[in-house]
C-alpha cells in the first residue's frame, strides 16, 4: 500500500513494442477496475509511448461518449493495425525515410492518428473534457520531441526552445498558450517522427490541416529521452503536482530490452571482414553503416551506434532514478528483456507480435512479477 499523493506513469518509446506497455497497463486496468486517466495525476511517453500517453487520456472520436481510450483498445491498435502506421515508401532513392508520414490517400502515420485522435482536437480541450469526467485522476498528459526547426528556411540566428532543441507538447501549457495548444495527433506524431524510419514531423503553423500553434519542426523524443521517466518527474514538481519526492510513486515501462545491442563485439567484428580493423579502431562505416556484430555475437542490421545511443540513455535514465529512491521517490521499473528476433522497431508480422505478447505475459508471471504485484498495490491505495 502506497501513501503517495502523486502517481506518475511514463512509457518508453520503441515502435511497435509499444504492444508491451499496452498489454501491461491493459493488465492493470482489469485488475483495478479502472482506467488509465482514473489511476495516474501525469501520464507521459516518447513516441510509440507519446502515442499511448495522447490515446489514454483523449476522447475517442470513434467511440460511444466522452471516455479516452482503455488500454485494452490501445493494444488492440498494437495487435492489428500496424500496417496503418508502417507503410513503406518506394522511392527512387536511399535518401527517403523508410514509412509514409501520408501517401496521400488517407495511409500512413498522419490520417491515422488524426482518425485516432481527432483531426483537431487540441491537447487543452483534451484536458478540459478528460479532467472533467467521473472519477479522473489525471492533470498533466505531455509527449517528448525534439525540435530541429521552426520553418523550412535557415533561421539565420537559431535560438534554442525555439528553432531548436527539447519541447514538451503538454497539457498544462496548452491550457495557458495557443502557442503551445497544438492539436493532440501533433503531439503524438512529433514524438514518434524517429529519424530514418518517417519524415520529420511538421507541425503548428495553421496550414489548415496543422494546429495554430507555433510552427516546428519536430523528430522523436527518443533522440534525447527515449526513457521520459526524469521528464515526469520534471512535470510533477514544474506543475506544482508535487513539492517532494515523498509525494511521488513513478511507474515506468520499457518496451523491451534487447540486452547484445547495448554494446559491440571486439575481436569478432575484426576478424569477420578484412575491412573492419582490429581493436575498435572504427570510423563511421563500421558504426554507423556496416553491420555488426553486437554483445551475444548476432550480426544486427547496421547503425551499430545508434542502438548502443538508444540503450544507454535507456540506462542512465533508471540509474538516475534508482538513485533518487534513496531520497523518497518510490520508482517502479517494468520492461522484459527480448531475443534479437523481437528487437525490431518496426517488425508489424503477426508472429512477431504474438511472440512479443508471449514475452510480456511470461514475464508478467516471472521475473517482473513481484514489482508488478507492488505497482498493483500502489494503484489500489
Amino acid at each position: 500500500m502506497s501513501n503517495k499523493s502523486v502517481i506518475i506513469l511514463a512509457v518508453d518509446g520503441g515502435g511497435i513494442r509499444g504492444i508491451i506497455p499496452a498489454f501491461i497497463l491493459s493488465q492493470m486496468e482489469q485488475m483495478t477496475g479502472k482506467s488509465c486517466y482514473q489511476m495516474f495525476d501525469i501520464i507521459g511517453g516518447t513516441s510509440t509511448g507519446g502515442i499511448i500517453a495522447a490515446a489514454l487520456t483523449t476522447t475517442n472520436p470513434n467511440g460511444i461518449g466522452l471516455h479516452p481510450y482503455s488500454a485494452g483498445e490501445v493494444l488492440d491498435m498494437y495487435e492489428n493495425e500496424g500496417g496503418r502506421i508502417f507503410v513503406p515508401q518506394e522511392c527512387d532513392t536511399e535518401f527517403c525515410a523508410t514509412y509514409f508520414a501520408d501517401d496521400g490517400q488517407g495511409n500512413g502515420v498522419e490520417p491515422y492518428l488524426q482518425n485516432q485522435l481527432g483531426a483537431d482536437t487540441s491537447l487543452s480541450l483534451a484536458k478540459q473534457v478528460v479532467t472533467s469526467l467521473p472519477g479522473a485522476r489525471v492533470r498533466q498528459m505531455f509527449t517528448t520531441g525534439y525540435a530541429v526547426n521552426s520553418k523550412d528556411q535557415c533561421p539565420g540566428s537559431p535560438q534554442p526552445g525555439v528553432d531548436y532543441g527539447p519541447y514538451l507538447f503538454n497539457w498544462a501549457d496548452a491550457a495557458i498558450s495557443e502557442q503551445d495548444d497544438y492539436y493532440v495527433w501533433e503531439a503524438a506524431r512529433s514524438s514518434s517522427a524517429a529519424p530514418v524510419f518517417f519524415p520529420i514531423a511538421h507541425v503548428g503553423g495553421g496550414n489548415g490541416v496543422t494546429s495554430p500553434a507555433s510552427e516546428r519542426w519536430v523528430v522523436d523524443g527518443g533522440v534525447m529521452s527515449n526513457n521520459p521517466a526524469v521528464w515526469a518527474v520534471s512535470e510533477a514538481f514544474r506543475t506544482g503536482l508535487a513539492s517532494s519526492l515523498n509525494d511521488i510513486a513513478l511507474i515506468s515501462l520499457g518496451t523491451g530490452v534487447y540486452p547484445g545491442g547495448a554494446g559491440v563485439a571486439i575481436e569478432k567484428n575484426s576478424t569477420w571482414v578484412d575491412r573492419v580493423p582490429r581493436n575498435g579502431n572504427w570510423g563511421g562505416t563500421p558504426w554507423a553503416v556496416f553491420p555488426m556484430y553486437d554483445l551475444e555475437c548476432n550480426l544486427n542490421k547496421g547503425r551499430t551506434i545508434l542502438d548502443v545511443i538508444m540503450d544507454s540513455v535507456q540506462q542512465v535514465s533508471c540509474n538516475q532514478l534508482a538513485g533518487l529512491s534513496r531520497s523518497g521517490l518510490e520508482f517502479y521499473r517494468l520492461e522484459p528483456v527480448l531475443p534479437q528476433a523481437q528487437a525490431a522497431m518496426d517488425d508489424i508480422s503477426p508472429a512477431n507480435i504474438q511472440a512479443l505478447l508471449k514475452y510480456t505475459m511470461a514475464y508478467l508471471e516471472g521475473a517482473g512479477a513481484p514489482v508488478f504485484q507492488k505497482i498493483l498495490s500502489v494503484l489500489q491505495g
